[in-house]
């Protein structure tokens, strides 16, 4: 990423913030096709009506949201240093429903600006790909979301355009929020680490994507982005608002089915999702700064199923995925592979509680001299405090930093906490 910008004074973040005070619990982020227990729609708020204020806002069409996420982590063992880190992210979000304002059916207008805060234990200390703090996105106040979007024929069509992240739709599973690892940041750090442009939130670029859901839960999605690394909305600290394109797109599409999504779906909740993508950009060829390569595409699969329900959301669930990008003379990491679990209300009297258990793998390519492959453990659980706030307690093991053997294998120790005021 660009170098951060930074930190804005106190007196702007006040005034973005006070823009964007809390509202009610409404969906601020994109259409979700998985089956997510804490999605935006369901969060409440911690200081909930303020004397009806958000309320009378919303019945005039604006919705207004705050979220405050802070990573702490930790390496006493290995990598590069040994260190701890804080990382945080404060955002504040703006919804312009415009049925409510002009009459126009399913169509509303989404801004969402962000704050990061201190640094990432990996990119500063442990010197690995798999960014070990998912919520770390530099040191700059940015948009992190300016769209457009409308919900068609009953709400099976869905459309977006402006600043996106690629991730809003594509190849992105809710599920993998429930670790502190940046690889599983709602979309898999393998696909980011070979298209620097096949963004994750809060990350966005311009674009244009949809989806369009059958009655059985089935659907598909196709997306056209700018490819340009210099447009990502963080080119120039955070207000960037080029549109320059050069010919160069990336081209996303994705089929899914979502078993059990119902509630009167004989089937235990799951999503199954495909997806593949094409970019037109010309890249460089791995270790020399003078030959290019034009094209470049890719592959992704990712599945997830409950295997055991004891009611509700609460029960075992497995997933896992697979990435490829076969070109190895301009992909860092060819191949990828990741797998888990996760356990809704394991404990007793705790059944809103998530414990999850995954690995990362990325294996890097033949034309990279000295790295192999790079293999995460994780281990988290998360405590549910209230429908608007929980506690993540969180340890990873990190083999092979950035496929290098002369890196020391790092034990990191890690919270998150999050909550929407």
């Amino acid at each position: 990423m660009p170098a951060p910008l930074k930190r804005r004074s106190s007196v702007l973040w006040l005034i973005v913030v006070a823009s964007a005070s809390l509202a009610p619990c409404i969906e601020l982020r994109a259409q979700d096709n998985s089956n997510w227990p804490l999605a935006w729609a369901q969060w409440h708020n911690r200081t909930r009506d303020w004397g009806g204020i958000r309320t009378n806002l919303s019945d005039k069409g604006l919705d207004l949201g705050v979220l405050y996420t802070q990573d702490v982590a930790a390496n006493p063992v290995g990598g590069l240093n040994q260190s701890l880190t804080y990382g945080a992210r404060l955002e504040g979000m703006a919804k312009l429903d415009f049925d409510k304002i002009f009459g126009i059916k399913g169509s509303s207008l989404h801004y969402i600006m962000y704050q990061g805060l201190g640094q990432g234990l990996s990119q500063e200390v442990i010197g690995n790909d798999f960014g070990v703090t998912q919520i770390f996105s530099s040191d700059i106040l940015a948009i992190a979301n300016l769209s457009l979007q409308q919900k068609l024929y009953h709400d099976q069509i869905y459309i977006s355009a402006g600043r996106l992240a690629v991730g809003d739709i594509f190849a992105r599973d809710d599920t993998f929020a429930y670790y502190l690892n940046g690889a599983l940041n709602s979309t898999p750090g393998q696909l980011l680490i070979n298209q620097p442009t096949f963004t994750t939130y809060p990350f966005n670029i311009w674009g244009l994507a949809g989806t369009y859901t059958f009655p059985d839960n089935q659907y598909i999605g196709l997306g056209v982005y700018d490819a340009s690394v210099d447009d990502l909305n963080n080119a120039e600290n955070g207000f960037n608002f080029r549109f320059e394109p050069k010919g160069d797109v990336l081209m996303v599409g994705q089929v899914g089915v979502n078993p059990g999504k119902d509630d009167t779906s004989k089937y235990l909740p799951g999503h199954y999702q495909i997806g593949a993508f094409y970019n037109t950009s010309r890249v460089d060829v791995l270790g020399t700064t003078t030959e290019t390569r034009e094209g470049n595409w890719g592959a992704y699969a990712i599945a997830r199923q409950m295997i055991y329900q004891e009611k509700d959301l609460q029960g075992l669930s497995l997933w896992g995925l697979v990435t490829i990008a076969p070109q190895q003379a301009i992909n860092t990491q060819p191949f990828g592979v990741s797998g888990g679990l996760f356990y809704q209300g394991l404990l007793p009297n705790r059944d809103n509680d998530v414990t999850a258990g995954a690995f990362i793998l990325g294996f890097y390519s033949d034309h990279l001299q000295g790295q192999s492959y790079e293999l995460v453990f994780e281990a988290t659980h998360r405590y549910q405090f209230a429908d608007w706030s929980y506690l993540t307690l969180d340890f990873q093991y990190v083999v092979n930093p950035a496929g290098n053997d002369d890196i020391p294998d790092a034990w990191v120790f890690g919270t998150e906490f999050s909550v929407k005021f």
